[in-house]
């Protein structure tokens, strides 16, 4: 049972990372969204700069979700093999 305990702890800060990261991914598309936003009198910036500069965030955006697919993926590999071990403990103890 300690086992099975200490496995929910280590998947559970695995959650709250992947959970952190989102957030902080999502923090860099609102960043790649306002620097995007310039004034329209402002002429330094192409209508083409920007394109380009969302494409590249937008870009890294995708990375990074599948990153946290990944991370998430993970988590559910992990949660599959504990629910396998607390039924083959289940069973075993009712062997005994």
């Amino acid at each position: 049972m300690e086992n099975i305990l200490a496995e929910l702890k280590a998947i559970m800060q695995d959650a709250h990372e992947a959970s952190a990261r989102a957030g902080e991914y999502k923090m860099d598309i609102d960043r790649g969204i306002n620097v995007n936003h310039t004034p329209e009198y402002d002429t330094s910036v192409t209508k083409q700069d920007k394109i380009n500069s969302l494409f590249e965030y937008l870009t890294d955006a995708k990375h990074d979700m599948d990153r946290v697919q990944e991370s998430l993926k993970d988590i559910h590999n992990k949660l599959d093999d504990l629910l396998e071990l607390v039924e083959y403990e289940n069973i075993a103890k009712e062997i005994r």
